[in-house]
């Protein structure tokens, strides 16, 4: 019943389960401790998929690699020392002066944190350049635990959430040298208060654990449609003259979001496709919802987009972004 009403029809897995049997037999072994065999995949497949989402990033962005200041990595579902962040700077050929760090299990709204920080770096000097890369192999982290004796929340985790890593580049473009595809105006954040206990994950041995209350679609949705209205604020913009490029973190997060804020029936599918198509990839999901965007006709009056980011808190987080791809 779960996979029937989760509203996705497939999603992708970064390595074969005969390739995880072979060389990690522990974590699909009911019962087994698994921690470091889920990190081991991790430390193969994470930096494969990052590597891989970064090098198309800085390939459409254009510019010269040493001009990237900045290398940011998020990821809720691997821990590695050193990090994807060291790892990377080397496989992608970048300075040895970048500025560099990881964060770790921030949750889904990270890709969006990932975009507010790269903003707020680069208006602190329009010289530089951030590249922000988010990887989620959710795949590591499914219980190994019989799911006769596993709680219902762990098995609603396991059929939503997929494996994907996305990068962007942000930066103040120069002419003919960089590609831009959004201007980005106006960031916001919001905690919604007495949610503590809303979205909480645990790390053991067989897997994430983790619990999702019966009201996060409610309380995100009803936060969701004020929350905007503070992000279109002084720009003239309503909820309806935007693209709504939401978090894709479950097909009940969605509706309720379109419900509370009254917004026509296309306004979220793209999220909808994307979680239809890959599922929830966590901090990643938004940059294929902005991928796919960008890659779809352009609807005449709808110049602006807003990304929107929902993650363990509950936290909330915004940005307003103005198309600008051709």
């Amino acid at each position: 019943m779960v996979g029937k009403i989760s509203g996705i029809k497939e999603k992708h897995t970064a390595v074969t389960a005969p390739i995880i049997h072979d060389k990690y037999p522990n974590i699909f072994t009911f019962g087994e401790p698994s921690l470091d065999d889920r990190f081991a995949l991790f430390a193969d497949e994470g930096m494969r998929i990052a590597e891989e989402a970064a090098t198309k990033a800085l390939h459409e962005w254009g510019g010269d690699r040493s001009r990237i200041t900045h290398l940011i990595t998020y990821s809720a579902t691997g821990i590695l020392t050193p990090t994807i962040d060291f790892r990377l700077h080397k496989a992608l050929g970048l300075s040895l002066s970048v500025k560099h760090h990881s964060v770790s299990f921030l949750g889904c709204h990270a890709g969006v944190i990932g975009l507010r920080t790269a903003t707020e770096i680069c208006q602190a000097d329009p010289s530089h350049r951030v590249l922000i890369v988010c990887t989620e192999l959710s795949s590591v982290q499914v219980q190994n635990v019989d799911p006769a004796f596993t709680r219902l929340n762990n098995i609603v985790t396991m059929t939503i959430f997929g494996d994907g890593a996305g990068a962007m580049v942000v930066g103040q473009p120069l002419p003919k040298t960089e590609t831009p595809i959004y201007e980005i105006h106006t960031c916001k954040s919001m905690i919604v208060p007495n949610t503590e206990k809303s979205i909480t994950v645990m790390v053991t041995q067989h897997g994430l654990d983790a619990n999702l209350e019966k009201d996060v679609p409610k309380v995100v949705g009803t936060n969701t449609g004020p929350f905007v209205t503070s992000l279109l604020e002084g720009f003239g913009l309503d909820y309806w003259s935007v693209g709504w490029a939401a978090h894709p973190g479950g097909k009940p997060i969605l509706d309720s979001i379109e419900k509370n804020c009254g917004l026509l029936p296309d306004q979220l599918r793209v999220s909808r496709s994307v979680l239809e198509n890959k599922g929830n990839m966590g901090s990643a999901s938004i940059m294929f919802v902005l991928e796919q965007f960008r890659r779809q006709a352009r609807i005449p009056g709808r110049d602006w987009t807003v990304a929107l980011g929902f993650g363990p808190g509950i936290s909330m987080e915004g940005v307003l972004l103005r198309n600008i791809y051709q």
